[in-house]
């Protein structure tokens, strides 16, 4: 992972290098395209809750236009009392905002994660799977690379490279549902190719109150693609924003399909629970080939810069695509705080299901 990771910060400094040359010897004046902005640096405390990680702690950092090219630098440092180390180097070119609702002709995208979870959770296969408190570490380290380009100003199509080096250890007294059939379990390096496009219409990236976002991704991998297993994984994502009476009144709506065929690590199958997805259950909960998830909010505001959200969260997974059914499906019901700032959202959600209440203080809508 040492030469993957000196290969994502050599590629990332020619990245930045050729934007720059690129801002400096020619610039578009259309309204299509992006306008320079001024150099800025944000940095500002984190502080989060989660049922599934505890109190969290850290700080994120971001740099804007350092280079003259409209790009961000964002690098982020946190841990939190469940046994969680998460750090991430992001750097876009141009800035993902900057760059929304444009006709640009290239993007490009850099990750660097390292994430370690002492306390991850592992419940089996299947929509009928049993809950329990086995907990054993899980360790990651990924490398993202995507080059992007908007058709128009609503249509983009992306291309990347996917690596994802994992390591599952000290399972086997902790969690006996973890055995040698269960794919993922030990030091496994996964690479792939990702392919996406995606219909855009909403107003802003951060805080929509109208529009559309419908996004199609195709994963493929195999063991000649330095990967330790063989697998395609297909998701389709439906957002609609609408707003009701005035903009501090929205309606989100929220379909997500997904499916996987061949061989794949639990952890990269199809999931549901936690704060992104079935936000009353516990991370990680459902886990199968195939997942439907739908996701309903009512987003108003309070008092100036506070919002409210009640929101409903309903799906299940299978055992492949075909096996798609409306029975039995796992659902809870929440309620929710949101503080609007211009760059992010700061997220309260507590989600009650048949299995309990969760509780999440994040950043960022679910969706």
């Amino acid at each position: 992972m040492k030469r993957i990771i000196n290969f994502g910060i050599t590629f990332s400094s020619l990245l930045l290098a050729y934007q720059h040359g690129v801002a400096t010897h020619g610039a578009d004046t259309s309204e299509q395209h992006m306008t320079e902005r001024k150099r800025s640096i944000s940095i500002f405390p984190i502080f989060t809750y989660d049922s599934d990680i505890g109190f969290g702690f850290g700080s994120k950092g971001m740099v804007k236009n350092q280079f003259k090219g409209n790009e961000s630098i964002g690098l982020v440092l946190f841990t939190s009392t469940k046994g969680e180390q998460w750090y991430e180097l992001a750097i876009s070119v141009p800035d993902f905002e900057i760059r929304h609702g444009t006709a640009y002709p290239w993007a490009f995208d850099l990750k660097l994660e390292y994430d370690k979870y002492l306390k991850s959770n592992f419940f089996g296969f299947g929509n009928n799977s049993n809950d329990n408190d086995w907990h054993f570490p899980r360790e990651m380290s990924k490398l993202e690379l995507t080059v992007g380009r908007a058709i128009t100003t609503r249509i983009i199509g992306e291309i990347g490279l996917l690596c994802n080096h994992t390591s599952v250890y000290n399972y086997e007294r902790i969690n006996p549902l973890l055995t040698s059939d269960v794919p993922g379990i030990g030091e496994h390096l996964t690479c792939y190719l990702t392919t996406k496009f995606r219909y855009d219409t909403r107003d802003s990236p951060i805080h929509p109150c109208r529009g559309w976002e419908v996004s199609f991704n195709s994963d493929v991998t195999c063991r000649s693609f330095f990967s330790d297993f063989s697998f395609r994984r297909f998701r389709l994502k439906l957002s609609k924003y609408q707003k009701l009476v005035s903009s501090s009144h929205v309606l989100a709506v929220r379909l997500w399909v997904q499916d996987v065929e061949g061989i794949a690590p639990y952890y990269e199958q199809s999931i549901i629970g936690g704060g992104r997805t079935a936000r009353g259950f516990k991370a990680d909960r459902f886990i199968d080939e195939a997942m439907t998830l739908i996701s309903t909010e009512y987003r108003f505001l309070l008092y100036r810069r506070i919002g409210g959200v009640l929101f409903i969260d309903a799906g299940r997974v299978y055992r492949g695509i075909q096996k798609v059914s409306f029975q039995s499906w796992k659902a809870n019901w929440g309620w929710g705080l949101r503080y609007y700032l211009a760059a992010f959202v700061v997220r309260f959600d507590t989600g009650i299901s048949s299995e309990g209440t969760r509780i999440f203080i994040n950043f960022g809508h679910a969706f």
